[in-house]
């Protein structure tokens, strides 16, 4: 009885692994999250272009840029097996790392950015969110959308 028992659970645990190792490691493609991705990169890199102004003149589109971002994640994030994307959406929002929500907090901090901080996030911000694009288009089709040389 008790090797009948041993081979159940044998079984069972095969079975349990073979279930995990066929579990999609990300979500379907979504046209929804694409969407969000590409319009919100457009908003984001014409907000940041602004920053050699004054925070306060322009608070109201950073809490917005910040809400559709918090909103993207929370897509994203619904979307069983889908943790790559909710990340990448993480990352780029964060106060605390090196894209957007730091950028956003420094300029709010500081008042008005200089040029040459603007040029740089702007660049990092275009890539961040290339990098999330992509990953959306990859889900739908294999597809050559990062620059040659990454």
């Amino acid at each position: 009885m008790k090797q009948s028992t041993n081979k159940r659970y044998v079984f069972f645990t095969v079975l349990a692994l073979l279930c995990v190792a066929c579990t999609p490691l990300i979500g379907p493609h979504s046209p929804t999250a694409y969407e969000n991705a590409t319009s919100l990169k457009a908003e984001t890199l014409v907000l940041l272009s602004k920053a050699n102004l004054p925070y306060e003149q322009h608070q109201d589109e950073v809490a917005e840029v910040m809400l559709k971002a918090e909103k993207a994640y929370e897509f994203v994030n619904g979307v069983p097996n889908n943790q790559l994307s909710a990340k990448q959406w993480q990352i780029l929002k964060d106060p605390e790392g090196d894209l957007l929500g730091k950028f956003f907090k420094r300029w709010r901090e500081r008042g008005v950015l200089s040029k040459v901080l603007i040029d740089e996030y702007k660049k990092l911000t275009a890539e961040a969110f290339d990098q999330i694009i992509c990953l959306e288009a990859n889900k739908e089709k294999a597809t050559d959308c990062l620059p040659e040389g990454r």
